[in-house]
């Protein structure tokens, strides 16, 4: 279990650097919490576009595949901030 809980990580962070490169999102690797068995990635404040969770989806899938009970969740400093610029984000993304 604790190989595959390290697996994890490593998977996140790569997804994380995955994602900036292809979406311009800042997102770090936070923790793991296995009270609601899921893993959590946090948003920068100071990032250009705001993550969404088919950015995900490919992480969730090898996820999936070490075990499935396993989700991503998605931490924010400023959620009042992230629904302010959600919509351009989602323009934004989609010209990507």
């Amino acid at each position: 279990m604790k190989e595959d809980l390290q697996k994890v990580k490593s998977l996140c962070k790569e997804a994380c650097d995955d994602i900036y490169i292809k979406y311009d999102v800042d997102l770090s690797y936070d923790h793991y919490d296995g009270e609601v068995q899921s893993f959590y990635l946090f948003q920068s404040d100071h990032t250009n576009n705001q993550v969404v969770f088919y950015m995900l989806a490919p992480l969730e899938e090898k996820i999936k595949n070490i075990n499935k009970r396993w989700r991503v969740g998605i931490l924010y400093n400023n959620l009042q901030k992230w629904e302010a610029d959600a919509e351009t984000s989602k323009v934004k993304n989609k010209e990507l």
